[in-house]
């Protein structure tokens, strides 16, 4: 249940992929601050100082992101003559994983500047995160992701349907309920 909490990371890697301006940043974060305190990280929900801070902190990596990962054989180097190990996932993680994704429809769903849903076919969300197949290990956590964000899935029309029966070629409707 803690990894479904958003960190700061996470939400710079949802804000930074809206493209946003400065401004338009910064009032989305004051909004996520306000209205998304239930989901945050324990340190972040009764701290928007802390919670600006990290994610300004996150933000500037994800600007110099290209030159650290340049720079990472060096850096490997320089902790190995301290007998510091570093692991590349460390630095170099694309941050893909499948909380994220239900974190990001429901902040894009709630903050961004567009629909009030996101539309993705089942077999593409799999794929997307590696998965080739619905294991029922893989559909209770979709399902307690869906639960834990208030995220309800439809078909075509707005008939709700259930991640366990739905085909996998089917457009889904993800709105928050």
């Amino acid at each position: 249940m803690q990894g479904l909490f958003y960190s700061a990371l996470d939400i710079v890697v949802i804000v930074s992929s809206m493209q946003l301006g400065c401004r338009d940043e910064s009032r989305i974060l004051d909004r996520i601050w306000e209205g998304e305190k239930v989901f945050l990280d324990a340190p972040y929900r009764t701290n928007q100082r802390k919670f600006i801070l990290d994610t300004y902190y996150w933000s500037q990596y994800f600007y110099d992101k290209p030159i650290i990962d340049k720079e990472f054989p060096a850096i490997q180097k320089d902790l190995a003559r301290s007998n510091i190990a570093l692991q590349a996932e460390q630095l170099t993680s694309d941050f893909s994983d499948l909380d994220l994704f239900f974190k990001s429809i429901r902040i894009r769903i709630l903050y961004g500047y567009g629909n009030d849903y996101v539309r993705i076919k089942l077999r593409t969300l799999l794929k997307q995160y590696g998965y080739k197949r619905r294991s029922q290990l893989l559909l209770q956590h979709i399902n307690r992701c869906m639960l834990f964000y208030h995220l309800e899935a439809t078909l075509r029309g707005g008939v709700p349907c259930s991640i366990e029966n739905a085909d996998l070629n089917q457009m889904l409707t993800f709105r928050v309920i």
